[in-house]
C-alpha cells in the first residue's frame, strides 16, 4: 500500500514540475553574474514551453542559435564560449512570447568546491557555532574583487537524483557578498585571479557534518562496502520519510550534485573526511568511488584537488583516530590520477574542528592548481617520505619534495621512534638537507617511525616552500 502511495506522489510531482516549466526560464544555476568557463563547449538549460522553438543569443559573438524543447519543456545548447577576460557579456532566450536576458556574465576559470563544514564555512564569523575566520573583518573590508564570483548551492537532501538546485544565484564578490562566502573557495580564487588574471567562478556546494558516502551517485554503491548504508537507506524508505537524512547513502549528490553536472568546469577542490574519522579502513575506496563516479558523470578526467583534514582532539569512538584517516587521505592520493593534497597538519586547532587559519588552506590548493592545472613552474608540495634505513643505531628518513631543504620551526617535533611498532619514544632528531636522522637511547635499535600520530599533532617540519610534513608511520622495511 505504502509503494502505492509513493508512486501516486511521484506521478502528481511529475505533472505539477511540467506545468511549473510552461514558462521561459533558464534553470537555477544560470543567473547574473554567472562565470562561463573559457575557451570551452558549455552546455547552457533551463525550461519553456513544451516542443517549443526557442533563440539564444550570447553576446560574445552575436550569433542566434536555435533549441527546441522537449516534451517536458526542457532545453539544452551547447556555446563556445571565448577566451577569459574581464568584458562583459549577456545571454538570452526568447520564444514568440517573450525574451529572458542574464546580465553581467564573465568568463574564466570555474572551480567546484564541495566537502564539509571546512568548505561551507565563510567568511563571516558566527559565534554561535565557534566559526572564526583568522583576520576576518579585516579581509572582508578589503574584498573588492569584481572578478571574482559565486555561487552557492543551499543544503537540501534526497532520495533520488532531482534536476534543479535551490540557491540565490550568482554574486559578486565584494566587500557586501563576500561574508557569505566560502572562506577556503575565496582565498583560492583571490590567488587564482592574482595569477592567471582572469575571472574566477566558484560553485560552493559542501554540507557540514556529511560523510563521503552522502555524495556518491547510488549507481556506485552497488557492493558490499556500502552495505550498512544499504540498510540504513531502506529503513528510512520503509519508515515513509519524505527526505533522507544529509548522513545517508547518496542523499546530497542527489539532491546538490546531479543538477549540476552538465554544468562545465576547471576542475573540483574538496574538502572533507571529519565526519569519516574512525572509519579509515574504507576511505580510500570511497574516495575512489567519489572521485570515478563524478569523473564519468561529468565525462571528462578533471583535476581533484582535495585537504587532508587538520588535527582536532576528536572524542568517543573517533578518539586518537585523527592521524588514520589523514594518512588514508594520503593514500588515496597514489591511486587517484590527476590529484593533488593539501596537508594541514600544521594548521589546526585541537580544541575547534573548524580552524580559523584558511588563507593558507586555500593559497596551498592554488598553488597545486597553478602548477598542475596551469602548468605554472611552482614549487607546490609538501615533503612525503621516500626511504627509510637504519644506519649506525639510527634511523635515517630521505624525503621527497624537500626542495632546498627540510627545517624544523623552533625545537618541538613530532618524530618517535620504536624497536617494536607497538612503544614509542620521542626522537632526537638531526637534519641536513632532505635528511633526517632520528635516534633515542631508549631505542638502540629502532626500525619504526610514526610522525604526527595523534590527535593534537602540530606539524613543524617544512620543506623551504614552507609546506609542512603530514603524519605517517612507517618502517624500515618500506
Amino acid at each position: 500500500m505504502r509503494r502505492i502511495y509513493l508512486l501516486i506522489m511521484i506521478l502528481c510531482g511529475s505533472c505539477l514540475f511540467l506545468q511549473a516549466q510552461s514558462h521561459l526560464r533558464f534553470a537555477s544555476a544560470f543567473t547574473d553574474n554567472l562565470v562561463f568557463q573559457q575557451k570551452s563547449q558549455v552546455k547552457v538549460w533551463g525550461y519553456a514551453s513544451p516542443r517549443s522553438s526557442l533563440r539564444v543569443i550570447a553576446s560574445w559573438n552575436e550569433r542566434e542559435e536555435i533549441v527546441k524543447a522537449d516534451t517536458s519543456g526542457k532545453w539544452m545548447i551547447e556555446l563556445t564560449t571565448p577566451a577569459g577576460s574581464y568584458q562583459t557579456y549577456e545571454l538570452s532566450i526568447a520564444d514568440s512570447e517573450q525574451t529572458v536576458v542574464l546580465k553581467n556574465i564573465c568568463v574564466g576559470e570555474v572551480w567546484f568546491c564541495s566537502g564539509q563544514s571546512n568548505m561551507e564555512m565563510i567568511m563571516r564569523n558566527d559565534p554561535q557555532w565557534r566559526l572564526y575566520v583568522d583576520n576576518a573583518n579585516e579581509e572582508i573590508a578589503a574584498a573588492d574583487y569584481p572578478a571574482i564570483r559565486f555561487i552557492t548551492i543551499q543544503r537540501n537532501e534526497s532520495f533520488t537524483a532531482l534536476d534543479e538546485v535551490l540557491t540565490e544565484g550568482w554574486q559578486v564578490c565584494s566587500p557586501q557578498t563576500v561574508g557569505g562566502l566560502s572562506a577556503v573557495g575565496y582565498y583560492f580564487a583571490r590567488k587564482l585571479l592574482s595569477s592567471l588574471d582572469v575571472p574566477v567562478g566558484l560553485v560552493v556546494d559542501a554540507y557540514g557534518g556529511s560523510p563521503i558516502q552522502s555524495w556518491i551517485p547510488y549507481a556506485e554503491t552497488l557492493k558490499p562496502l556500502y552495505k550498512a548504508e544499504h540498510e540504513t537507506l531502506q529503513e528510512a524508505v520503509e519508515k515513509g520519510k519524505e527526505k533522507p537524512e544529509y548522513n545517508m547513502l547518496s542523499s546530497l549528490y542527489n539532491a546538490m550534485v546531479h543538477p549540476l553536472i552538465d554544468y562545465k568546469i576547471r576542475g573540483w577542490l574538496w574538502y572533507q573526511g571529519e565526519a569519516n574519522v574512525g572509519d579509515a579502513g574504507r576511505y580510500v575506496s570511497m574516495m575512489k568511488d567519489l572521485v570515478n563516479s563524478w569523473r564519468k558523470r561529468w565525462k571528462a578526467k578533471l583535476p581533484f584537488y582535495y585537504v587532508q583534514i587538520a588535527p582536532f582532539q576528536y572524542p568517543g569512538y573517533q578518539k586518537e583516530k585523527w592521524a588514520e584517516l589523514a594518512e588514508a587521505q594520503f593514500v588515496a592520493l597514489q591511486t587517484i590520477s590527476n590529484a593533488g593534497m593539501v596537508v594541514t597538519a600544521d594548521l589546526g586547532d585541537s580544541t575547534n574542528i573548524h580552524p580559523g587559519k584558511k588563507k593558507p588552506v586555500g593559497e596551498r590548493l592554488a598553488l597545486i592548481a597553478l602548477s598542475d592545472t596551469y602548468h605554472q613552474k611552482i614549487k607546490c608540495q609538501s615533503p612525503a617520505l621516500k626511504r627509510l634505513v637504519l644506519e649506525q643505531g639510527k634511523l635515517r628518513a630521505e624525503f621527497d619534495f624537500a626542495y632546498n631543504g627540510l627545517r624544523l620551526e623552533g625545537d618541538y617535533h613530532e618524530f618517535e621512534i620504536s624497536s617494536d611498532g607497538m612503544t614509542y619514544y620521542k626522537a632526537t632528531v638531526e637534519i641536513k638537507d632532505s635528511y633526517v636522522w632520528l635516534s633515542s637511547p631508549k631505542v638502540p635499535s629502532p626500525c619504526y617511525v610514526r610522525y604526527g600520530w595523534r590527535d593534537t599533532c602540530v606539524s613543524t617540519l617544512y620543506n623551504s616552500e614552507n609546506l609542512p610534513l603530514g603524519p605517517f608511520k612507517a618502517s624500515i622495511d618500506i
